[in-house]
């Protein structure tokens, strides 16, 4: 334990020396953040779950690609520095960053459009997902064929919230507002999306008062989303258990999970199956086509005859790139990973003015998907994630382009 708390610390000294851990805006100090959290803590404290058996060269591949992802970083920043540009340690809204009249209207019309796109799917559903017995099991199987109207009633409601969070108004009505949407999409079932709401608010937060958390705000604010996070599967899940106890076991067992799952998948291929050579990139594209499609994550769990309840199998980007490239993806990934995410941050705030609500809130959900990739990987965050998010700006664009018109 003691190796990995080292190496965990000086990970992070380093990015905080050449990124800034409180620029959360950057994808890549956010992917270093979830990839300490949900792809390598777990190996704190693996000797307690000694009935799986983590092997050797799987703990070594996750402490590579750790390394490998912040190496792909830094080679990003010396490739942006050969070409002049200047690292943004924190991104500063230069000007008062408060929508107008013409921008709110659009904001509390894509609340409108997800309270609609959110009844559809409830009727769809026979009722509140949340408030259904056995919700664990339940929210998949009223999302299939419901996938897409979910997706957009929660970027629907994000783009509407974080717009209005930019009005001049008071402190109780924007905690209202993220009060009722976060139980809107709450309601579908799945904990994530609500709380992330929590974490773009707070970028919101920052950017309009022009304040930058520091580093004990933010790691007291990631406890008590990653606390709650645990507390709402505890209460979704089929075990009869005492909550507090049940609490306990998987307030430990999140950050291990997507180990396990890695492992899974390494004892899987190619001893008992061949590697699929892009196969689940093209099962998570189908997902953009009508009709009931499983993501990557169900197509493997279901190849690999695993059975428990909920979703789909998370065996990390790493998993999804080993299931696929076999080795090679495993050596590559992570630096691509890193490279990318680096790359993508300095040529946004290079191009884009972030002091334009669109371009910030944009910002905020980049910075946050490409972490989701760290469980997911890549192409199901793409495909469910950010295809869905760049129509819905284009969307938001059009609107207050149209309503900038009328005068």
């Amino acid at each position: 334990m003691i190796y990995y708390i080292i190496f965990s610390i000086l990970i992070f000294y380093f990015v905080n020396k050449v990124f800034n851990l409180r620029n959360l805006y950057n994808p890549f100090v956010f992917i270093i953040i979830f990839h300490f959290i949900f792809f390598y803590l777990g190996l704190f404290y693996k000797d307690i779950y000694s009935h799986i058996k983590i092997e050797d060269f799987t703990v070594f591949l996750i402490n590579y690609s750790f390394l490998s992802v912040l190496l792909g970083g830094v080679f990003s920043r010396y490739v942006m520095q050969k070409n002049k540009m200047s690292y943004v340690r924190f991104p500063v809204v230069k000007t008062t960053l408060l929508v107008n009249n013409k921008t709110a209207i659009v904001g509390f019309l894509f609340l409108i459009l997800g309270l609609l796109c959110t009844i559809k799917y409830t009727i769809s559903a026979g009722g509140i997902v949340i408030l259904m017995d056995d919700v664990e099991n339940t929210r998949i199987i009223t999302r299939k064929g419901n996938g897409l109207i979910v997706q957009l009633a929660i970027n629907f409601f994000t783009y509407g919230l974080l717009t209005i969070l930019m009005i001049r108004s008071t402190i109780p009505f924007k905690v209202f507002f993220v009060i009722i949407i976060g139980f809107f999409v709450l309601s579908f079932g799945n904990r994530g999306p609500a709380l992330f709401l929590m974490v773009f608010a707070l970028y919101i937060f920052q950017a309009v008062n022009r304040v930058e958390f520091s580093l004990k705000k933010i790691a007291s604010y990631g406890f008590i989303l990653f606390s709650l996070m645990v507390l709402f599967g505890s209460l979704r899940t089929n075990y009869d258990a005492d909550l507090s106890a049940l609490f306990k076991a998987r307030f430990g067992w999140r950050p291990f999970v997507n180990i396990q799952n890695f492992q899974y998948v390494i004892d899987f291929f190619p001893e008992k199956h061949e590697f699929l050579n892009g196969k689940t990139y093209v099962v998570d594209f189908s997902m953009l086509f009508p009709g009931s499609h499983p993501n990557s994550g169900t197509y493997l769990k279901d190849l690999m005859g695993l059975q428990f309840d909920g979703g789909s199998i998370t065996p990390s980007y790493l998993g999804m790139s080993y299931v696929n490239f076999g080795v090679v993806g495993l050596i590559f990934s992570p630096i691509l990973l890193g490279f990318i995410s680096n790359t993508v941050y300095e040529v946004y705030i290079a191009n884009f003015n972030i002091s334009k609500p669109s371009n910030l809130i944009l910002l905020i959900l980049i910075s946050f998907n490409f972490a989701a990739i760290i469980s997911s990987g890549v192409m199901t965050v793409l495909i469910q994630n950010m295809t869905i998010i760049a129509l819905v700006h284009l969307l938001f664009l059009i609107l207050i382009k149209l309503f900038n018109k009328v005068k």
